[in-house]
């Protein structure tokens, strides 16, 4: 009798940063996880998202695809699924809020109606396509409700991290479950599939609490209007901006149409949690003194068409930027994205603006787990195989070191 193998196809995401998708092949069965887009390069004129490249694997499988699980909300892991949908007729799953996320995207299709999504929680197990044993972990990310995935399959577990970091106080949801990632190493593990993101960095990921006293020193500080920018779906670091916002007594707008939506949603869900009079529209801080406004805008990797990218052009219908504003740039750079950035930067440096970038300072930290994290969570699985995941070749190479 043959025996069926068991195969890993990595669609995206390993060799860069972005548009995450990984298959998992038993005989005729296909489980997904993530499916993910990513920023254009700078010499992509004219492109909006890149997709993964799964049309060539999925042409002759795509009634193989009994499901996708999804680990956050994050772009680089939901960005392709409109496009993956039309493709495969298959359910998707996810945490609350990711779900929330997965909506908005598929309303822009029109496809929310259509689209068969089921909400899971962490520590509980569910079974799709009647081969794979799924169990949703939490973990640690900068965004809420993101989760690890332990996959039993007829030949093994498979654990696959998630984007996380082992933060002791974070911002959001408790801290990690140490308890459960070992008890996953002692039913033993045949393949860990772990975030490399950070692999080439030493020590531990600060924990996001650290961003709260950044902010509240910039806020202390700061003469005039304060312009933070951050991705549309960092959901906890909004969440610390408007705190921070209500405690030296700033009211919030919030500009960009990904931030705006992703606020919204996360607002009914219950995830953001805005102080009473904080948040309010863009065109009502004309009515306040500069020294009592913030902005939490998109634009944080220098697209010229989000809401810093117009600012700093000059092209932005209800904001100029001037002496005495601050420009906070609350986020990581993705690697390509620095010449765009610089060249943004400069802009608001000679319109007057003081800007105050994430690397280095306490204004951001890293979602992402660095190396002495990556080594606890291999001791505490313990797994027969490795597949470093999620980063750029020098990032999987550090991270295949670090395992060896």
């Amino acid at each position: 009798m043959a025996v069926n193998k068991l195969k890993i196809i990595p669609l995206g995401g390993l060799g860069e940063i972005g548009k995450n998708m990984t298959a998992i092949e038993y005989g005729r069965n296909v489980l997904i996880i993530d499916a993910g887009g990513m920023f254009p390069e700078n010499d992509m004129y004219g492109i909006d998202l890149v997709l993964p490249d799964y049309t060539h694997y999925l042409a002759d499988k795509k009634d193989w695809v009994r499901g996708i699980i999804v680990t956050h909300g994050h772009e680089d892991h939901i960005g392709a699924l409109p496009y993956l949908l039309k493709e495969v007729d298959a359910p998707v799953y996810a945490t609350r809020l990711t779900i929330g996320l997965i909506e908005v995207k598929l309303n822009k299709h029109g496809m929310r109606e259509s689209a068969d999504l089921n909400i899971i929680q962490a520590g509980k197990r569910f079974n799709i396509g009647g081969l794979f044993d799924v169990e949703a972990f939490h973990v640690c990310h900068s965004i809420p409700d993101a989760v690890g995935f332990a996959i039993r399959t007829p030949v093994g577990l498979i654990i696959h991290s998630g984007d996380f970091k082992f933060d002791y106080t974070p911002a959001w949801g408790p801290p990690p479950d140490f308890g459960r990632l070992a008890q996953y190493g002692g039913e033993g593990v045949l393949l860990l599939m772990s975030d490399s993101t950070n692999a080439t960095n030493p020590g531990f990921t600060p924990s996001e609490r650290t961003v709260t006293d950044g902010l509240s020193q910039v806020f202390a500080e700061a003469p005039g209007r304060i312009i933070l920018a951050t991705f549309g779906s960092l959901i906890s670091r909004v969440q610390q901006i408007l705190d921070v916002a209500a405690q030296h007594g700033r009211v919030v707008a919030v500009d960009g149409r990904s931030l705006v939506e992703s606020v919204e949603r996360a607002q009914e869900l219950g995830y953001l949690n805005a102080p009473a009079g904080v948040l309010v529209d863009l065109k009502a801080l004309k009515k306040r003194p500069d020294n009592k406004v913030a902005i939490i805008a998109t634009g944080s990797q220098g697209e010229s068409a989000a809401a810093l990218g117009r600012m700093a052009l000059g092209q932005h219908r209800h904001i100029t930027i001037k002496k005495g504003d601050t420009i906070v740039y609350s986020s990581r750079v993705i690697p390509g994205n620095e010449i765009v950035i610089n060249r943004a930067v400069n802009r608001l440096f000679q319109q007057g603006a003081n800007v105050i970038l994430g690397k280095g300072t306490h204004v951001h930290v890293s979602g992402h787990a660095s190396q002495e994290e990556l080594k606890l969570l291999l001791s505490l699985v313990k797994p027969q195989y490795f597949i470093p995941v999620h980063g750029e070749l020098q990032h999987l190479h550090a991270h295949a070191k670090l395992a060896q």
